[in-house]
C-alpha cells in the first residue's frame, strides 16, 4: 500500500475516475460526489487560501493506492476529516485516521489550552468506521448531519411566488450582482443592500469554480425581484457520467428570509435538472436548514456523524 500527497497534475483524473465509481457502485454520498470534490478544490480553497490568506484544503489531500490503483482518499473539508473508501479495503480506515490526526492538524485552530478539538465526518452507514472511532476515543455529536436527496425525473413543480418576483436560471445577470448576493446571504452583516461595486470576498472563489469539468453543464438558480434585487441564490453542479447534481452553496439574503423564497428556487433547480433527464441531486444541509431542504422534497439518504476527540 502506497499513501502519498495529492498531486493536481498527476492525480487530479485519477481522482475523478475514483470518485465515479465509487458512486455508480454505491449510489449514494457515502463517498464524496465528482463535483463536490471540485468545489473543494477549487471554489472552496480559492475563498479560504486566496481570499482569507488562510490554508487550503487541497494541499491535505492524501490517497492510499494499492498497485497503482486508488482505493482510498482523504480529503480535509478545512478543519474536519473525510474520506472515501474502495468496498473491501475498510481496514485502511484506521491508518488514514492515525495519518490524519498528525497531517491535517495546521487546518485546525488551538484553544486556550493548546488542544484542537478534531473532527471526522463519517456516514452513518458505515458503521465499522463508528466502530473504530469509539475504539479511538472519539465522541459523536448527536446534531448531526445530513445528505439530502431528490430524484427530479420523479417530480413536477410549479413555481409559484408573490407579485413582484420571479425565479431565473442566473443567465444575463451580471455575475458580480450574484457573487455580492451569494456573500450577503452568508454574511448579513455585510449586506448594504448594494448589489453593484466591489465587496470584501467571493469574488475570487466565484470565477475558480469556473475551473470545474462539470461547469459547461451546470448552472445557477435564484429569485430576483422585478425591480432586479436578488433574493436567493444557489449554484448547481451537474455530472452527466454518474447522472447527478450537487447543489453548493444555497443561500437567501436576511430580508427575504421566513417567505418560502428557498423552496421555490429549489423548485427551479428541480426542474430544470428533470429537462436534463439527470436521475439525483444531491444537498448537504445541518441544523435549521434540513427543514428548508425538506420542504422542498429533498429527503435524507444517508445520515452524518461529527466524531471529536481532543488532539494536544
Amino acid at each position: 500500500m502506497e499513501v502519498k500527497r495529492y498531486d493536481r497534475e498527476k492525480d487530479y483524473d485519477l481522482v475523478m475516475a475514483f470518485l465515479t465509481e465509487r458512486y455508480l457502485e454505491n449510489k449514494n454520498m457515502e463517498c464524496w460526489l465528482p463535483a463536490r470534490f471540485d468545489d473543494l478544490v477549487y471554489r472552496i480553497d480559492t475563498l479560504y487560501r486566496d481570499e482569507r490568506g488562510g490554508l487550503a484544503s487541497g494541499d491535505y489531500i492524501f490517497i492510499y493506492e494499492n498497485s497503482d490503483e486508488i482505493v482510498g482518499i482523504i480529503t480535509p473539508d478545512g478543519d474536519s476529516f473525510n474520506s472515501s473508501i474502495k468496498r473491501g479495503y475498510e481496514y485502511i480506515f484506521k491508518d488514514m485516521l492515525d495519518l490524519a490526526e498528525k497531517e491535517l492538524l495546521p487546518l485546525f485552530e488551538r484553544d486556550e489550552k493548546g488542544e484542537i478539538n478534531f473532527l471526522v465526518v463519517s456516514h452513518d452507514s458505515l458503521t465499522y468506521q463508528a466502530e473504530e472511532l469509539i475504539r479511538c476515543g472519539y465522541v459523536k455529536d448527536e446534531k448531526g448531519d445530513f445528505d439530502n436527496c431528490q430524484h427530479p425525473r420523479n417530480t413536477n413543480y410549479v413555481i409559484d411566488l408573490p407579485e413582484g418576483f420571479k425565479q431565473v436560471y442566473g443567465d444575463n445577470i451580471d455575475e458580480n450582482m450574484k457573487a455580492k448576493a451569494c456573500h450577503y446571504g452568508f454574511h448579513p452583516i455585510d449586506d448594504d443592500g448594494i448589489l453593484t461595486g466591489t465587496f470584501r470576498e467571493g469574488k475570487l472563489a466565484y470565477q475558480a469554480r469556473k475551473k470545474s469539468r462539470f461547469y459547461n453543464d451546470s448552472f445557477e438558480s435564484l429569485i430576483v425581484s422585478d425591480d432586479g434585487d436578488i433574493c436567493t441564490y444557489c449554484f448547481c453542479y451537474v455530472d452527466k457520467t454518474t447522472s447527478t447534481a450537487f447543489i453548493e452553496p444555497v443561500c437567501t439574503r436576511e430580508k427575504y428570509r421566513k417567505r418560502g423564497f428557498s423552496r421555490q428556487m429549489l423548485y427551479g433547480v428541480i426542474n430544470r435538472l428533470k429537462e436534463m433527464g439527470i436521475e439525483s441531486a444531491y444537498i448537504n444541509s445541518y441544523d435549521w436548514r434540513v427543514k428548508v431542504y425538506n420542504s422542498a422534497g429533498f429527503v435524507t439518504e444517508d445520515s452524518i456523524g461529527f466524531w471529536y476527540k481532543k488532539i494536544k
